[in-house]
């Protein structure tokens, strides 16, 4: 018997092809309404949540409430004495950590991605070392070291400790970036006359801007929701920052959750104002550069050698204290 052969019509593979290609659109649309939904529906529930009255709490509990109410946002503002302190200390101690370590991890992680030389990889490994050291494992030297100096209870020792315990992630990821950025690039402002302090700040620490974002955001995100640290070494009222603010509603016996997520939701608008101005970051970073340089072109060769001397002096002090 003659086997008889069917072949498509150049019509039908071409409307076979236009359906998959819908389908595999309408499979993308729904995994992003999916993954939107995951992300979004926490803070649904916290804006939920926080408008409800605390006799509501059970009702319906992802209906939107028939009487939305203010209270709690007014209980949080003016009912609880650490919240206001907690926000000034929340930033005073974020911003400069933040500016910190971007600025200290970008000038060693330089350093230490061009030079591969037995010494360099020994201090990047010991560097790097915080990053498998458990934070029990030195909390109790810490607050010891931090109360002999006396910077327990201050924004300056928070603003030490968080700094050198998040240099570590800092360094290994700003490292291994630069390893990416050619040399060429260097050798040539070398030869245009520019010695290494303005080869970093005018031809490097610009290409860095997509890392630097990266650890800029994960550093704020990090230390603005620490409680490890700051449960250990702000033990005063007026040094609480706002993780230790809103430990006041959780206890043994009982959760207030209504004034727990208005005090969530009051707390987060300075990250949310902070993400959504990062798109004018790299115009910050500029000005820096432009600064940076200015005070290169004053003060010679000595103020680069002075910086990096500070630099490895810091990363090496705080890792071995670590």
């Amino acid at each position: 018997m003659a086997s008889s052969t069917v072949i498509a019509s150049p019509h039908k593979r071409l409307l076979d092809r236009h359906t998959q290609k819908k389908l595999a659109g309408i499979g993308r649309v729904i995994m992003i309404l999916l993954i939107m939904i995951i992300v979004v529906l926490p803070f649904y529930v916290a804006v939920l949540y926080s408008f409800r009255a605390p006799d509501a709490i059970t009702a319906n509990r992802l209906a939107w409430p028939e009487h939305p109410t203010f209270q709690n946002y007014l209980r949080v503002i003016f009912e609880n004495e650490s919240f206001l302190t907690g926000y000034k200390n929340s930033i005073i101690n974020t911003l400069p950590t933040v500016v910190l370590l971007m600025v200290i991890t970008s000038m060693a992680s330089w350093v230490l991605a061009r030079h591969e030389t037995r010494f360099y990889n020994f201090m990047y490994a010991i560097l790097t070392l915080g990053l498998l050291i458990p934070f029990q494992c030195f909390e109790l030297p810490l607050y010891i070291n931090w109360y002999n100096a006396g910077l327990v209870s201050t924004n300056i020792g928070f603003i030490i400790a968080r700094a050198g315990l998040q240099i570590s992630i800092s360094l290994t990821a700003v490292t291994g970036f630069i390893k990416t950025v050619p040399r060429d690039l260097e050798q040539a402002a070398m030869m245009d006359g520019c010695n290494r302090f303005q080869c970093f700040w005018k031809v490097v620490f610009p290409l860095m801007t997509p890392i630097n974002v990266t650890q800029l955001v994960l550093n704020t995100l990090f230390i603005w929701n620490d409680y490890s640290t700051s449960i250990i070494l702000l033990r005063k009222k007026y040094s609480f920052t706002l993780t230790l603010a809103q430990i006041i509603y959780f206890n043994e016996n009982t959760t207030m959750l209504n004034e727990a997520f208005a005090f969530f939701i009051i707390s987060i608008q300075y990250l949310s104002v902070c993400f959504f101005r990062v798109i004018r970051l790299k115009k910050c970073i500029q000005l820096v550069i432009v600064i940076l340089n200015r005070i290169s072109v004053w003060t010679g060769d000595l103020f680069q050698t002075v910086i990096q001397i500070i630099t490895v002096a810091f990363c090496f002090s705080q890792c071995i204290g670590s």
